[in-house]
Protein backbone atom coordinates (compact mmCIF):
# COMPACT_ATOMS: atom_id res chain seq x y z
CA UNK A 1 0.00 0.00 0.00
CA UNK A 2 1.50 3.15 -0.90
CA UNK A 3 2.66 5.27 2.64
CA UNK A 4 2.10 8.59 1.17
CA UNK A 5 -1.42 7.47 0.00
CA UNK A 6 -1.95 6.37 3.23
CA UNK A 7 -1.07 9.42 4.94
CA UNK A 8 -3.21 11.81 2.95
CA UNK A 9 -6.34 9.89 3.16
CA UNK A 10 -5.59 9.48 7.45
CA UNK A 11 -4.83 13.55 7.68
CA UNK A 12 -8.69 14.62 8.86
CA UNK A 13 -8.62 11.51 11.68
CA UNK A 14 -5.47 12.08 13.55
CA UNK A 15 -4.36 14.34 16.04
CA UNK A 16 -3.67 17.94 15.05
CA UNK A 17 -0.07 17.12 16.64
CA UNK A 18 -0.09 14.18 14.14
CA UNK A 19 -1.33 16.19 11.59
CA UNK A 20 1.64 18.35 11.36
CA UNK A 21 4.26 15.32 10.92
CA UNK A 22 2.03 14.01 8.57
CA UNK A 23 1.70 17.41 6.74
CA UNK A 24 5.35 17.74 6.33
CA UNK A 25 6.38 14.31 5.02
CA UNK A 26 3.60 15.13 2.49
CA UNK A 27 5.58 18.23 1.45
CA UNK A 28 8.80 16.72 2.09
CA UNK A 29 9.18 13.07 1.11
CA UNK A 30 12.44 13.06 -0.11
CA UNK A 31 13.88 14.22 3.31
CA UNK A 32 12.90 12.00 5.63
CA UNK A 33 14.89 9.24 5.12
CA UNK A 34 18.00 11.41 6.21
CA UNK A 35 16.08 12.01 10.02
CA UNK A 36 15.55 10.48 12.78
CA UNK A 37 12.59 11.19 15.33
CA UNK A 38 13.81 14.00 16.92
CA UNK A 39 15.42 16.14 14.02
CA UNK A 40 11.78 14.92 12.33
CA UNK A 41 10.05 16.46 15.71
CA UNK A 42 11.99 19.57 15.99
CA UNK A 43 11.13 20.36 12.45
CA UNK A 44 6.93 20.27 12.95
CA UNK A 45 7.66 21.46 16.71
CA UNK A 46 6.06 18.04 18.25
CA UNK A 47 7.84 15.44 20.33
CA UNK A 48 9.31 11.89 19.59
CA UNK A 49 6.74 10.20 20.72
CA UNK A 50 4.27 11.80 18.65
CA UNK A 51 6.63 10.96 15.20
CA UNK A 52 6.52 7.33 16.84
CA UNK A 53 3.40 7.26 17.21
CA UNK A 54 2.65 8.87 14.19
CA UNK A 55 3.97 5.87 12.40
CA UNK A 56 2.67 3.25 14.11
CA UNK A 57 -0.80 4.64 13.65
CA UNK A 58 -0.12 4.05 9.78
CA UNK A 59 1.07 0.26 10.65
CA UNK A 60 4.43 0.59 11.07
CA UNK A 61 6.45 -1.06 13.99
CA UNK A 62 8.56 2.29 14.46
CA UNK A 63 9.70 5.07 12.53
CA UNK A 64 12.49 3.17 11.05
CA UNK A 65 10.28 0.62 9.20
CA UNK A 66 8.17 3.58 8.51
CA UNK A 67 10.83 5.51 6.53
CA UNK A 68 11.88 1.70 4.77
CA UNK A 69 8.40 1.73 3.60
CA UNK A 70 8.56 5.64 2.55
CA UNK A 71 11.65 4.87 0.37
CA UNK A 72 10.17 1.85 -1.19
CA UNK A 73 6.87 4.05 -2.09
CA UNK A 74 9.49 6.96 -3.53
CA UNK A 75 11.15 4.71 -5.54
CA UNK A 76 7.57 3.72 -7.38
CA UNK A 77 6.62 6.44 -8.20
CA UNK A 78 7.44 10.40 -9.19
CA UNK A 79 6.58 11.36 -5.77
CA UNK A 80 7.49 15.15 -6.23
CA UNK A 81 4.92 15.78 -8.94
CA UNK A 82 2.39 13.19 -7.05
CA UNK A 83 2.11 15.16 -3.84
CA UNK A 84 1.88 18.35 -6.26
CA UNK A 85 -0.93 17.11 -7.64
CA UNK A 86 -2.71 16.00 -4.22
CA UNK A 87 -2.25 19.69 -2.92
CA UNK A 88 -3.16 21.28 -6.14
CA UNK A 89 -6.54 23.25 -5.23
CA UNK A 90 -9.13 24.60 -7.71
CA UNK A 91 -8.98 28.42 -7.73
CA UNK A 92 -11.82 30.78 -7.88
CA UNK A 93 -10.17 32.65 -10.91
CA UNK A 94 -9.11 29.99 -12.56
CA UNK A 95 -9.99 29.41 -16.45
CA UNK A 96 -11.98 26.44 -17.51
CA UNK A 97 -9.18 24.94 -19.26
CA UNK A 98 -7.04 24.87 -15.96
CA UNK A 99 -10.49 23.74 -13.89
CA UNK A 100 -10.23 20.62 -16.40
CA UNK A 101 -7.19 19.92 -15.83
CA UNK A 102 -6.90 20.11 -12.65
CA UNK A 103 -10.05 17.89 -12.40
CA UNK A 104 -8.67 14.94 -14.61
CA UNK A 105 -5.12 15.16 -12.98
CA UNK A 106 -7.25 14.42 -9.56
CA UNK A 107 -9.45 11.77 -11.22
CA UNK A 108 -6.22 10.29 -12.73
CA UNK A 109 -5.00 10.08 -9.46
CA UNK A 110 -7.85 8.60 -8.08
CA UNK A 111 -7.46 5.52 -10.09
CA UNK A 112 -4.07 5.18 -9.59
CA UNK A 113 -4.49 5.28 -5.47
CA UNK A 114 -7.26 3.36 -5.83
CA UNK A 115 -5.67 0.02 -6.91
CA UNK A 116 -2.02 1.37 -5.03
CA UNK A 117 -4.63 0.92 -1.38
CA UNK A 118 -7.00 -2.12 -2.46
CA UNK A 119 -6.33 -5.18 -0.85
CA UNK A 120 -6.95 -7.70 -3.48
CA UNK A 121 -7.72 -10.37 -0.33
CA UNK A 122 -10.26 -8.18 0.86
CA UNK A 123 -11.49 -8.02 -2.90
CA UNK A 124 -11.97 -11.69 -3.84
CA UNK A 125 -13.64 -12.24 0.01
CA UNK A 126 -16.36 -9.75 -1.45
CA UNK A 127 -16.61 -11.23 -5.14
CA UNK A 128 -17.79 -14.43 -3.12
CA UNK A 129 -19.71 -13.35 -0.47
CA UNK A 130 -22.00 -11.49 -3.14
CA UNK A 131 -21.70 -14.28 -5.95
CA UNK A 132 -23.41 -16.63 -3.41
CA UNK A 133 -25.55 -14.11 -1.45
CA UNK A 134 -29.43 -14.54 -1.65
CA UNK A 135 -30.05 -11.33 -1.28
CA UNK A 136 -27.56 -7.99 -1.69
CA UNK A 137 -28.58 -4.99 0.20
CA UNK A 138 -27.11 -1.69 -1.44
CA UNK A 139 -26.82 1.41 1.31
CA UNK A 140 -25.48 4.81 0.40
CA UNK A 141 -26.29 8.49 1.66
CA UNK A 142 -25.32 11.49 -0.63
CA UNK A 143 -22.57 10.84 -3.43
CA UNK A 144 -22.56 7.17 -2.03
CA UNK A 145 -25.85 6.41 -2.46
CA UNK A 146 -25.27 7.52 -6.45
CA UNK A 147 -22.58 4.84 -6.39
CA UNK A 148 -24.25 2.72 -4.34
CA UNK A 149 -27.07 2.75 -7.22
CA UNK A 150 -24.82 2.00 -10.21
CA UNK A 151 -23.69 -1.03 -8.18
CA UNK A 152 -27.20 -1.77 -7.99
CA UNK A 153 -28.19 -1.90 -11.77
CA UNK A 154 -24.45 -3.65 -12.28
CA UNK A 155 -25.55 -6.26 -9.88
CA UNK A 156 -29.08 -6.39 -11.74
CA UNK A 157 -27.41 -7.00 -14.97
CA UNK A 158 -25.05 -9.99 -12.99
CA UNK A 159 -28.62 -11.75 -12.58
CA UNK A 160 -28.53 -10.93 -8.82
CA UNK A 161 -31.29 -10.13 -6.37
CA UNK A 162 -30.39 -6.76 -5.22
CA UNK A 163 -32.25 -3.91 -3.17
CA UNK A 164 -31.68 -0.10 -2.71
CA UNK A 165 -33.12 2.19 -0.35
CA UNK A 166 -31.70 6.00 0.90
CA UNK A 167 -34.73 5.83 3.27
CA UNK A 168 -33.14 4.64 6.78
CA UNK A 169 -36.21 3.70 7.93
CA UNK A 170 -36.58 1.59 4.55
CA UNK A 171 -33.38 0.57 4.86
CA UNK A 172 -34.19 -1.74 8.66
CA UNK A 173 -37.30 -2.33 6.94
CA UNK A 174 -35.32 -4.37 4.14
CA UNK A 175 -33.11 -5.74 6.62
CA UNK A 176 -36.03 -7.66 8.89
CA UNK A 177 -36.29 -10.02 5.66
CA UNK A 178 -32.99 -10.79 5.28
CA UNK A 179 -30.37 -13.11 7.38
CA UNK A 180 -27.00 -15.27 7.34
CA UNK A 181 -27.03 -16.36 3.57
CA UNK A 182 -27.43 -12.31 2.70
CA UNK A 183 -25.05 -9.20 2.28
CA UNK A 184 -25.68 -5.92 2.95
CA UNK A 185 -23.02 -3.34 1.12
CA UNK A 186 -22.50 0.03 2.97
CA UNK A 187 -20.97 2.69 0.83
CA UNK A 188 -19.70 5.62 3.13
CA UNK A 189 -16.67 7.39 2.69
CA UNK A 190 -15.91 8.84 6.00
CA UNK A 191 -17.08 5.87 7.81
CA UNK A 192 -19.09 7.97 10.15
CA UNK A 193 -22.53 8.80 8.64
CA UNK A 194 -24.97 7.77 11.93
CA UNK A 195 -27.80 6.54 9.54
CA UNK A 196 -25.22 4.29 7.71
CA UNK A 197 -23.75 3.13 10.81
CA UNK A 198 -26.79 2.45 12.99
CA UNK A 199 -28.30 0.37 9.49
CA UNK A 200 -24.79 -1.81 10.04
CA UNK A 201 -25.32 -2.26 13.72
CA UNK A 202 -28.45 -4.02 12.89
CA UNK A 203 -27.47 -5.84 9.77
CA UNK A 204 -24.54 -7.45 12.61
CA UNK A 205 -27.57 -7.79 15.16
CA UNK A 206 -28.87 -10.58 12.31
CA UNK A 207 -25.79 -12.35 11.34
CA UNK A 208 -25.87 -10.49 8.17
CA UNK A 209 -22.25 -10.13 6.37
CA UNK A 210 -21.75 -6.90 5.88
CA UNK A 211 -19.32 -5.71 3.06
CA UNK A 212 -18.35 -2.10 3.84
CA UNK A 213 -16.77 0.51 1.04
CA UNK A 214 -14.96 3.41 3.10
CA UNK A 215 -11.52 5.78 3.01
CA UNK A 216 -8.87 3.28 4.26
CA UNK A 217 -8.73 6.16 7.49
CA UNK A 218 -10.02 4.11 11.06
CA UNK A 219 -13.95 4.78 11.25
CA UNK A 220 -16.92 2.85 13.12
CA UNK A 221 -18.30 1.29 10.27
CA UNK A 222 -15.16 0.08 8.58
CA UNK A 223 -14.28 -1.49 12.59
CA UNK A 224 -17.94 -3.18 12.10
CA UNK A 225 -17.49 -4.49 8.83
CA UNK A 226 -16.12 -8.29 7.85
CA UNK A 227 -14.86 -7.51 4.42
CA UNK A 228 -13.67 -3.81 4.53
CA UNK A 229 -12.89 -2.34 0.91
CA UNK A 230 -10.42 0.96 0.48
CA UNK A 231 -11.10 4.14 -1.13
CA UNK A 232 -9.33 7.46 -1.15
CA UNK A 233 -9.82 10.83 -1.60
CA UNK A 234 -7.48 13.81 -2.40
CA UNK A 235 -7.60 16.90 -0.33
CA UNK A 236 -10.06 19.46 -2.04
CA UNK A 237 -11.07 22.95 -1.41
CA UNK A 238 -14.10 22.19 -3.26
CA UNK A 239 -15.84 18.94 -1.05
CA UNK A 240 -19.10 19.64 -1.96
CA UNK A 241 -18.21 17.62 -5.53
CA UNK A 242 -16.92 14.57 -4.17
CA UNK A 243 -14.96 14.48 -6.57
CA UNK A 244 -12.16 11.73 -6.12
CA UNK A 245 -14.21 9.50 -3.89
CA UNK A 246 -16.41 8.77 -6.09
CA UNK A 247 -14.33 8.27 -8.53
CA UNK A 248 -12.47 5.86 -6.38
CA UNK A 249 -15.67 4.08 -5.18
CA UNK A 250 -17.06 3.62 -8.88
CA UNK A 251 -12.89 1.70 -9.85
CA UNK A 252 -13.92 -0.58 -7.23
CA UNK A 253 -17.39 -1.21 -8.15
CA UNK A 254 -16.05 -2.07 -11.29
CA UNK A 255 -13.33 -4.17 -10.27
CA UNK A 256 -16.30 -6.24 -8.38
CA UNK A 257 -18.07 -6.41 -11.38
CA UNK A 258 -15.99 -7.71 -13.69
CA UNK A 259 -14.04 -10.13 -11.59
CA UNK A 260 -17.74 -11.55 -10.74
CA UNK A 261 -19.02 -11.73 -14.11
CA UNK A 262 -15.76 -13.32 -14.96
CA UNK A 263 -15.75 -16.23 -12.71
CA UNK A 264 -19.86 -16.94 -13.24
CA UNK A 265 -20.27 -18.36 -17.08
CA UNK A 266 -24.32 -17.75 -16.44
CA UNK A 267 -23.63 -14.19 -14.96
CA UNK A 268 -21.76 -13.43 -18.48
CA UNK A 269 -24.49 -15.37 -20.91
CA UNK A 270 -26.85 -12.40 -18.47
CA UNK A 271 -24.92 -9.45 -19.67
CA UNK A 272 -24.63 -11.19 -23.34
CA UNK A 273 -28.90 -11.28 -23.85
CA UNK A 274 -28.71 -7.65 -22.51
CA UNK A 275 -26.62 -6.63 -24.95
CA UNK A 276 -28.48 -8.15 -27.24
CA UNK A 277 -31.73 -6.72 -25.90
CA UNK A 278 -30.50 -2.80 -25.48
CA UNK A 279 -28.94 -3.63 -29.49
CA UNK A 280 -32.69 -4.29 -30.81
CA UNK A 281 -33.53 -0.59 -29.52
CA UNK A 282 -30.87 1.12 -31.51
CA UNK A 283 -31.24 3.23 -34.17
CA UNK A 284 -29.96 1.72 -37.25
Amino acid sequence: MGVLIKINSMLDNISSTEKKVGEYILENPDKIKDLNTYELANITKTSQATVVRFAKRLGFKGFPAFKLALSQDLGNRKAESHVNIMHEEIKPDDSFEIIGRKISNENITAISDTYEVTDFTELEKAVVMLSKARKIMLAGIGFSGIVAKDFYYKLLELGKHAMIEVDTHMQLSCLSTMGEDDVLFVISHSGKTMEMYNVVKVAKSKGITVIAMTSIAPNPIRDLADIRLNTVEMNSNFRSTALSPRISQLTVIDMLYVKMMLENKNMQDYIFDAIELVQGFKIK
